[in-house]
């Protein structure tokens, strides 16, 4: 028998191959916080309209991840001259690695992110 890709499962493969390396991009933000999230952002928006099924939750997810991380790391800055904006710039961090992990569980697993509008994880 002779494997035959769709035009269909082709696209598929390419955006499920752009959001993997979104999530990459978005978790090693972690260490080099400006860059690699720009290009990650841009990336998932400009891919987003081309994903099916499963994939498009998780462009929701990265592009809201994005704005909802710039929210709290900005207002974790503002707080980092009292004590509990250092607090909140650490809760913020872990919970940009939980989020980056989920996404990446689930895009493993084709899954689709059960609520990728969730401000938590």
């Amino acid at each position: 028998m002779h494997n035959v890709i769709t035009q269909q499962e082709s696209e598929d493969s390419v955006t499920k191959k752009v959001i993997y390396g979104i999530y990459i991009l978005y978790t090693f933000s972690t260490v080099l916080p400006v860059l690699p999230i720009i290009v990650g952002v841009i990336f998932a928006y400009v891919f987003q309209n081309d994903a099916k099924t499963i994939l498009k939750s998780h462009y929701q997810y990265v592009i809201r991840s994005f704005w909802i991380g710039i929210l709290y790391t900005v207002v974790s800055l503002a707080l980092c001259p009292y004590v509990i904006g250092i607090a909140l710039l650490l809760l913020s961090i872990i919970w940009w690695i939980i989020r980056m992990a989920r996404g990446l569980r689930s895009l493993l697993y084709n899954e689709a992110i059960v609520n990728p509008t969730s401000w938590i994880f």
